[in-house]
């Protein structure tokens, strides 16, 4: 028995330790980054749901004030001593937003008329410019043509020259005429691919996009801006007699809960008076040369912080009485929300 041992030991088939299936590790490393995918993904989506139900709780929490607010609006409205003032307080933001959406709308047709009038200027310019290059680039077009024209004679006239000396005593001047005619063609390539580069450059010339609009230069936006302060000026010269831009200013920055104007006589006159002031503010009859008047004046004191500042310094605007009505600082007080209004 201990002599067949031996015999058969190369018959024993052990099992393989420390050596897998290259086919099982792929597998086995497919599995690991799928699940590792997996868990990413899945902390992705658990990260998203919490931002969501962050988002939800907020949204219930503001819906539940807007709820309280409404609530708090009826009961004020349904209070006969209170009621009065809710509607004047509102009549009063409504003349805010007025005048806040005039300057607005002001602003954005004055930035375009200064936006087209400076693209028309650009194109102007680059037109102009360009016609000068072409006239330039005409005039050398037409000196390589020449000389394109003036090598091609000359070339022709040698050819000429060689065909006519065909008797072989003529030996020693077509072997001359022959370097001659050679160097010739050389001038004529050199003049050719000259004029084919003053072709190439012309036609660049002639084909030339339009310039992109850089958008309204800071002397643009400048102009504009000292326009719609004006405007904001104007406006608040027309409601400063009636109190109403200081009232509305302040219902402005106050809740409703705040408003206080007085008895029931009291808040119809407001309210009559806030209707009147509504149509006077949509009306542009002789508005243009008021707002001209004013941006000659304040244009002549304005300073700016920087070389690329837009608005200017409020110190600059000095305010000046307006038949016995002193105007405000409308860049100091903010009034009609003018710096949202400004181009920067």
């Amino acid at each position: 028995m201990a002599v067949m041992l031996p015999d058969r030991w190369s018959q024993l088939k052990l099992p393989s330790i420390g050596k897998a299936d290259p086919a099982e590790q792929e597998r086995l490393l497919k599995l690991f980054w799928n699940r590792a995918e997996l868990k990413k993904e899945l902390q992705g989506l658990d990260d998203q749901l919490h931002n969501l139900r962050n988002k939800l709780k907020q949204q219930e929490n503001a819906n539940a004030r807007l709820q309280q607010q409404i609530e708090q609006l009826e009961m004020l409205l349904g209070n006969p001593e209170r009621g009065f003032d809710a509607l004047v307080h509102f009549g009063l933001k409504a003349l805010w937003r007025a005048c806040r959406e005039q300057l607005e709308r002001f602003a954005a047709e004055l930035k375009r008329d200064r936006q087209d009038a400076q693209r028309k200027q650009q194109l102007a310019e680059f037109q102009q410019d360009r016609a000068e290059r072409l006239k330039v680039a005409d005039e050398r077009l037409r000196q390589s043509r020449e000389v394109a024209d003036a090598e091609s004679e000359r070339l022709r006239q040698r050819a000429e020259r060689m065909a006519k000396l065909k008797g072989f005593w003529h030996y020693f001047r077509r072997r001359a005429l022959v370097a001659e005619i050679a160097a010739q063609r050389e001038r004529c390539v050199v003049a050719e691919r000259q004029l084919s580069d003053m072709q190439e450059s012309h036609r660049t010339i002639e084909k030339e996009p339009w310039p992109e609009f850089p958008g309204l230069t800071i002397e643009g936006r400048r102009s504009v801006n000292l326009a719609v302060i004006a405007y904001a000026q104007i406006l608040y010269a027309k409601l400063a007699v009636s109190g109403l831009a200081m009232d509305s200013r302040l219902a402005n920055n106050r809740s409703v809960e705040s408003a206080k104007h007085g008895g029931l006589e009291a808040c119809l006159g407001r309210i009559r008076e806030i209707t009147a002031a509504l149509a006077q503010v949509a009306s542009q009859e002789g508005r243009a040369p008021l707002i001209k008047a004013r941006v000659e004046k304040t244009a002549k004191g304005a300073t700016w912080r920087n070389a690329t500042e837009t608005v200017p310094q409020p110190a600059s605007l000095l305010p000046a009485g307006t038949g016995g009505v002193p105007d405000a600082n409308v860049l100091v007080d903010d009034y009609w929300d003018v710096y949202k209004v400004l181009l920067r």
